[in-house]
């Protein structure tokens, strides 16, 4: 497929012939611009990626185990697999870290931030969003150091679906600032988030219609944590030696804001398929060794960039 085909069937905006245009000025912080970067609708992406591939849902990893006679994955239910070599690319809250690599722990990073979805009727998207959006998909309003963002997910003939973020450093005795919350309690919204959206003045349009808290009290809104993590070059070496490879956010997670965290999971997977034609499948810890210095970077960089973003000079995280 080449890539004009590419884009024409991913571009978030393709319905409408748009072809997912990300602008510097739409984005905040604004992260790689350059030409031929575009915004892609994931399902459909996730549908092409999948094409051809065999691949096995309702799966369940409970622990992972690693010896000198192979590595065991225990499923959840069912019988354990044996294998000489593991790939873990299950992401953020890995099964296969937390079994193999415990001592790689997340980091919360200081900062308040609820996303939000709603949908749209064709004709209130002309009124509300068109003007201001043009052919972007993207666009963000800055109030001191809180960030409003607003994002296109989809066009159909009937409907846009929007998603929305509020954003902010964290503050001192902060009552939105749970770090230590539980996975679940991603929905529990504390009413001090909506009394802050009702102190938000002279916001104009789209912000004034989408950010409007008895509008954002309907919809599903979920609080984010702005997680990072990185294993050291001494477990991820460890890891390698015994057959086992983490890629992508398992490894080297980046904060959803001012992350490129998808796009550097797919290129560790086409790098380390290229990797493994050339090589075989025993020398994971070259592969590791090479893109170890990139994994660092990428997540220094998008800790520096959520704390710019938000009017922050230097990231002290």
């Amino acid at each position: 497929m080449d890539e004009g085909l590419f884009r024409e069937k991913l571009a978030i905006d393709s319905m409408r012939q748009g072809k997912g245009e990300v602008s510097e000025d739409a984005l905040a912080p604004a992260l790689n611009t350059d030409l031929g970067t575009f915004r892609c609708h994931r399902g459909r992406l996730e549908k092409l990626l999948q094409e051809g591939q065999d691949i096995r849902w309702e799966h369940t990893v409970q622990n992972v185990t690693s010896s000198s006679q192979g590595i065991v994955v225990q499923l959840k239910d069912e019988k354990a697999l044996d294998a000489d070599i593991l790939i873990g690319t299950d992401g953020v809250h890995s099964q296969i870290r937390k079994s193999l690599a415990p001592e790689i722990e997340l980091k919360v990073l200081p900062f308040v931030v609820f996303n939000g979805k709603r949908q749209f009727t064709r004709s209130e998207y002309q009124e509300m969003f068109e003007s201001k959006l043009g052919a972007r998909t993207v666009v963000h309003e800055r109030h001191g150091d809180i960030v409003l963002e607003i994002s296109i997910n989809e066009y159909t003939p009937k409907h846009v679906d929007v998603s929305y973020t509020y954003s902010r450093p964290a503050r001192d005795d902060d009552p939105l600032h749970r770090p230590d919350r539980a996975i679940p309690g991603a929905t529990d919204i504390p009413e001090e988030f909506y009394s802050e959206l009702e102190a938000l003045k002279d916001l104009q349009q789209p912000f004034n219609t989408v950010f409007e808290a008895t509008k954002v009290r309907k919809d599903r809104v979920l609080h984010w944590l702005m997680r990072s993590t990185l294993g050291g070059p001494a477990e991820v070496d460890h890891l390698a030696k015994q057959g086992v490879l983490l890629v992508g956010d398992a490894v080297h997670a980046m904060p959803i804001l001012g992350g490129e965290g998808a796009n550097n999971a797919m290129k560790d997977g086409v790098d380390l398929a290229r990797h493994i034609v050339e090589n075989g499948t025993g020398s994971l810890q070259n592969f590791a060794d090479s893109r170890y210095q990139s994994w660092k970077s990428g997540v220094e960089e998008s800790e520096k960039r959520l704390a710019e973003m938000h009017g922050q000079a230097k990231a002290s995280l």
